[in-house]
C-alpha cells in the first residue's frame, strides 16, 4: 500500500471551507478558528428538514407546458411564492462545539493523517504558548477525539443560534430553541427540527481529553419527544463511557477500516498537485459515503453550522449526485453505491405520485431536480425546476452504472430493474409518433442552455435521447437475465428516433448545435458517462465544438468534467491541464470546491453563481469528478473495447494505477514506464471478450490514430500478438497479466 503525503494547513482557518475535515459516513465535522475558539460544525446525515409542502398538484401538467409553452416560462404553472413557510425543503445546518482557550488563537498548523484520518494540529496563542491536539472521528462510530495538550480549556455546545445570518429562516419555521441538559460530565444539546426531528449532540471533557457525538432521527414516529430524547441521550452516553473504557479496540477498528479502504485501489502520478487532489478527493469519499446510510449531498457530512446550506444543499439529481459516484465505481468501491440504489428505490411510492401528478402517467417515476428525503421537492415542490424531465434520467444511468461496474445480482432484481422499468414507462407514454415514423420526446432541454432569456426548450434532446436508448439496450439485457419479457424494450429502442450528428458533431437537439460557451456538456454523453462512443471521429468533432466556444461561461466542476472527454478522445496533455486548472483555481485551501472563481483568477466570467457566492460555500461534486477523471486518465471501456493510458500527458514518464474497474467488474492494474505501458493486470469480473487497446502515449503525433505501430504483447510470458491491440477472452475470477516491450 503507498504511502500518501500527510495534508497540510499551516495558516488559521478562519473561513469554514478553509480547516481540517473528518467523517464517518453518518457524522461530520469541520474545524474553523474565531479569536479563541476551536470552533468544530458537528453535522449527522439525518438533519433535513422534511415538512410535507407537497400540495395537491402542480398549477400546470405536462400536457399544459407543451401546449402553453409561454405560460410555462412565465410561472404560470408553478409556486414559487419564497415567503411560504414550506418554501425551503433542505439539508439543515450542522451543531456547534468548541474548545475555548484563555488567549486568542493566533497561528496555526495542522496535519492530517489520509491513511489513518486522524489530524495532529497545532494551536499558537497569544503570548507565545502552543498547544497541541491530536482529532479524529472514529470510522465506525459517531464519535470526534479531541486530544489537547499545553493549555487549560473549557467547552461549549450549542444547537442553533436563530439570530444569525439566514438561520432566521428557522424560527420562521416555528423550530423551537435548542435546550441544554447537563449529566454528571456530558453536556447533552436538545435540537427538535422539522415535525418530527430531534439531533441530540453530546460533550464531555476529562483531563485533556474530549468526547463529541451526536445522534439525529428524523423522523420520531409515535414516540413522544421526550422519550426520544432520553433514548439518544443514552445512545450517547453509554458510547462515550464504553469508548473510555476500550478506546484502544475502538481504535484498531478505526485504522483497519481506513487501511481496508485504502487498499482496495490507487492511483500513482508524477505530478504532485494532481498526486495531492486525488488523495484528498478518495479520502472525502470513504469520510462521506457508506453502504448503509444516506446518498451524497451538495455539500455532504459539512454543512455549515452558521448558515443554512448553499443551494438547499439537496440531493441534485444531475450531475451533482451522479459525479459522486463515478470515482466509487471507477476505483474499486463500488459497494459505497449501494446507499445511492437503496434510497431511491426506496423513494419510488412517492417518486411515482410525481410522475401521475405533473404528466398523467400511473405507474411511472419522475424525479425532482432537487430532491428532499422521501422524494419531495427541495426549493419548491412545483417550481420551475422540480417540473423538468430528464433528472430520472440521470438517476437512471447511475442505477445502471451501479450493476455494470458490481455485478450486483441481488439489486437488480429487487431495485435496478423495478426503478428503470417505471421511467422507462414515463418516456413510453410521453413520446410521440411524427411523419417520420419515429417516436420523439416532447418539451426536453439539454441542461442548462438559455436562448433569448429562457431556457432552451425543444424536442429529442441529445442527453434524452442517447440515454433512453442506452437504458433500453441494458433493459433488454436485464430481461432475458430475469427471465422476463425484453420484447416492449426492444420495440420501443427501434421506434425512438435516434440521435443525428451535424457537422459540428454531437447536437444539443436535431438541428441546434452548441452556440456558445456552456458549463454543461450533455449533448456529449453518448462519450461519457454512457460511453457508446468514444475514440472516434465523432467525439473529437463534438469536443472540439466545445472548446472552440471558450471556458467563460464554465462553473468549476466543468473542468475535470471536460477532462474526461479528453481522454476518452485520447488527449492526455489537455486532460491533464484541465484537472490543473481545476486544482489551481477553483479548491478551497481545505480542498473543497468553490462553484465558481472566488480568487479571481480570470479563468470564467464573473457572473452570478459563477463567481459571486459567499466565500464559505463549497459543494462536493468537483472534486469526486476530479478523482473519476484521473481513473479515466489509464482507462475506459466502450462495448468490448477498452482502452489503456489513453489520457495520460506526454509528460509523464512514469505512472500507475491499481484496480481500477471498469464495466464487467474488470479489475485493471498498470505501471507505465519510460514513456509507454510496461505491464497490465486484469482481474476478471465476468467471461467475455475483450479488445485492448495499447496507447504509446510517449510518441503519438496524430491525435486521432495513435495506438502502436510495433511492439509486441506478452500474456503470462508467452507472446500473444504484435501491434498494440490485444483480443482477449477473459473469464471470471481469472487473472491474466500482460507484458509489452518494445
Amino acid at each position: 500500500m503507498r504511502a500518501k503525503n500527510k495534508f497540510i494547513i499551516d495558516r488559521l482557518p478562519k473561513k469554514f471551507n478553509e480547516g481540517m475535515f473528518w467523517g464517518n459516513g453518518r457524522m461530520g465535522s469541520l474545524l474553523y478558528v474565531e479569536q479563541n475558539l476551536a470552533c468544530f460544525a458537528i453535522d449527522h446525515e439525518q438533519l433535513w428538514e422534511t415538512r410535507d409542502s407537497w400540495g395537491e398538484a402542480p398549477k400546470g401538467c405536462f400536457k399544459d407546458f407543451i401546449e402553453n409553452p409561454d405560460k410555462f416560462f412565465d410561472g404560470t404553472y408553478f409556486n414559487n411564492e419564497k415567503n411560504e413557510v414550506n418554501y425551503y425543503r433542505t439539508k439543515l445546518p450542522a451543531l456547534s462545539f468548541s474548545v475555548e482557550f484563555a488567549e486568542e488563537i493566533t497561528g496555526f498548523y495542522g496535519e492530517l493523517d489520509y491513511m489513518t484520518a486522524t489530524s495532529e494540529i497545532v494551536f499558537a496563542l497569544h503570548g507565545g504558548k502552543k498547544v497541541h491536539c491530536t482529532v479524529y472521528l472514529d470510522s465506525n462510530e459517531n464519535l470526534l477525539k479531541i486530544k489537547v495538550d499545553g493549555a487549560k480549556f473549557c467547552i461549549h455546545a450549542s444547537g442553533w443560534n436563530m439570530e444569525v445570518g439566514n438561520l432566521s429562516v428557522l424560527k420562521k419555521w416555528g423550530y423551537p430553541t435548542y435546550t441544554t441538559k447537563q449529566d454528571s460530565s456530558i453536556t447533552h444539546i436538545h435540537q427538535p427540527f422539522s415535525e418530527n426531528g430531534l439531533a441530540v449532540l453530546s460533550a464531555c471533557a476529562q483531563g485533556s481529553e474530549v468526547y463529541v457525538t451526536i445522534q439525529a432521527v428524523m423522523d420520531k414516529k409515535e414516540k413522544n419527544m421526550d422519550v426520544l430524547a432520553g433514548e439518544l441521550e443514552e445512545k450517547n452516553r453509554s458510547l462515550i463511557i464504553h469508548y473510555q473504557k476500550e478506546e484502544e479496540g475502538y481504535i484498531l477498528k478505526h485504522k483497519q477500516s481506513w487501511a481496508d479502504y485504502w487498499d482496495e485501489a490507487d492511483i500513482t502520478v508524477p505530478n504532485e498537485r494532481l498526486q495531492q487532489a486525488y488523495d484528498s478527493e478518495m479520502y472525502k469519499i470513504f469520510s462521506n459515503e457508506r453502504e448503509s446510510g444516506l446518498p451524497v449531498t451538495l455539500q455532504g457530512i459539512w454543512n455549515n453550522d452558521r448558515r443554512m446550506p448553499a443551494w438547499c444543499g439537496d440531493l441534485h439529481n444531475d450531475m451533482n449526485v451522479q459525479a459522486c459516484y463515478w470515482p466509487v465505481y471507477k476505483n474499486n468501491h463500488g459497494k459505497l453505491g449501494a446507499a445511492y440504489i437503496d434510497y431511491y428505490a426506496n423513494t419510488m411510492p412517492r417518486l411515482i405520485e410525481r410522475a401521475e401528478k405533473l404528466f398523467g402517467v400511473p405507474d411511472a417515476i419522475h424525479c425532482p431536480v432537487m430532491m428532499a428525503p422521501g422524494g419531495y421537492g427541495a426549493g419548491g415542490e412545483w417550481c420551475f425546476w422540480n417540473c423538468l424531465l430528464e433528472p430520472e434520467l440521470f438517476v437512471s444511468t447511475d442505477f445502471v452504472w451501479y450493476y455494470e461496474f458490481t455485478g450486483d445480482d441481488k439489486r437488480l432484481e429487487s431495485a435496478i430493474y423495478p426503478f428503470l422499468e417505471r421511467v422507462i414507462h414515463l418516456y413510453q407514454e410521453i413520446a410521440v409518433q411524427k411523419e417520420d415514423g419515429y417516436l420523439h420526446i416532447p418539451f426536453t432541454n439539454s441542461p442548462e442552455v438559455f436562448k433569448d432569456g429562457r431556457m432552451l426548450i425543444k424536442d429529442d434532446a441529445t442527453i434524452v435521447i442517447s440515454t433512453l436508448h442506452y437504458l433500453l439496450d441494458h433493459m433488454a439485457e436485464y430481461a432475458v437475465k430475469l427471465k422476463k419479457d425484453a420484447t416492449p424494450y426492444e420495440e420501443f429502442n427501434k421506434k425512438l428516433v435516434p440521435v443525428v450528428a451535424g457537422g459540428k458533431g454531437y447536437p444539443l437537439f436535431p438541428g441546434e448545435d452548441l452556440f456558445e460557451s456552456h458549463r454543461h456538456f450533455c449533448q456529449m454523453f453518448p462519450v461519457f458517462p454512457l460511453g457508446t462512443d468514444i475514440h472516434s471521429d465523432l467525439a473529437g468533432r463534438s469536443l472540439d465544438a466545445v472548446i472552440d466556444k471558450g471556458y467563460t461561461e464554465y462553473a468549476s466542476w466543468s473542468f475535470p468534467y471536460l477532462s474526461i472527454f479528453a481522454s476518452r478522445c485520447g488527449r492526455g496533455n489537455m486532460a491533464a491541464m484541465l484537472l490543473e486548472l481545476y486544482c489551481q483555481v477553483f479548491r478551497s485551501r481545505n480542498t473543497f470546491c468553490a462553484n465558481g472563481d472566488p480568487n479571481w483568477c480570470g479563468v470564467l466570467r464573473v457572473a452570478d453563481t459563477n463567481a459571486g457566492e459567499p466565500s464559505d460555500t463549497f459543494t462536493l461534486e468537483a472534486g469526486f469528478i476530479m478523482a473519476a477523471a484521473m481513473s479515466e486518465m489509464f482507462v475506459h471501456r466502450s462495448g468490448h473495447e477498452v482502452y489503456l493510458a489513453y489520457g495520460i500527458p506526454k509528460e509523464w514518464k512514469t505512472a500507475s494505477c491499481r484496480q481500477m474497474v471498469i464495466e464487467g467488474g474488470h479489475k485493471i492494474s498498470m505501471e507505465l514506464e519510460n514513456y509507454r505501458i510496461k505491464n497490465v493486470t486484469v482481474e476478471a469480473g465476468k467471461t467475455e471478450e475483450l479488445k485492448l487497446h495499447f496507447a504509446d502515449y510517449g510518441n503519438f503525433s496524430d491525435r486521432e490514430n495513435h495506438e502502436l505501430t510495433g511492439g509486441t504483447i506478452y500474456v503470462d510470458g508467452g507472446q500473444s500478438v504484435a501491434g498494440g491491440i490485444l483480443p482477449l477472452k477473459v473469464e471470471k475470477g481469472k487473472v491474466y497479466r500482460l507484458a509489452y516491450s518494445l
